[in-house]
């Protein structure tokens, strides 16, 4: 599929700052790198699960090339710099839509990561999915927090060690 250039648009932050979201492409490799070596080493770990210290070429590379309609990848872009991102990718084993998202530290907290999670929903209901998976550690409370309050229906919750497995409707 090519670039959907329909799902780029602007947000303005509740401090006023606007920030661009749009799809990643392929050539944002680099972004991708610089965000994700922006990120804590807590940030990472609630995230990926362990602790990642450097971003791999091969791992960027895959984040950065997806095919807009089983995976997706909304970047918001503040001062041409990733801020934040948002992915689903429709998993073959478990025949579900998986959902991810990270935001860089210092955007923690102004409401950037429930922004990104209604658009990557959005997007998602509009690509006729119907159901959506995210894999949350037990201790990252915000994650867990922003799918409460934003999904209006029935939250389907499941433990596997210390993950939580949330299923819901879209």
């Amino acid at each position: 599929m090519e670039y959907p250039k329909k799902y780029e648009t602007h947000l303005t932050m509740k401090d006023g700052k606007e920030l661009f979201l749009r799809p990643v492409l392929p050539e944002d490799a680099g972004l991708v790198k610089d965000f994700y070596d922006s990120l804590s080493e807590r940030t990472k770990y609630l995230r990926f699960f362990i602790p990642k210290k450097e971003a791999r070429t091969d791992r960027v590379q895959k984040f950065a090339t997806v095919d807009y309609e089983k995976s997706m990848v909304i970047v918001a872009l503040y001062q041409d710099a990733i801020v934040g991102a948002a992915r689903y990718d429709w998993d073959d084993n478990e025949k579900c839509l998986e959902l991810a998202e990270t935001v860089r530290d210092n955007w923690q907290g102004k409401g950037l990561g429930t922004d990104l999670f209604r658009y990557i929903v959005k997007i998602a209901k509009e690509n006729k999915y119907t159901e959506m998976t995210a894999l949350i550690l037990d201790e990252n409370k915000n994650a867990f927090n922003i799918l409460k309050k934003t999904i209006p229906g029935d939250l389907k919750i499941s433990y596997e060690g210390n993950l939580i497995r949330v299923t819901f409707a879209l």
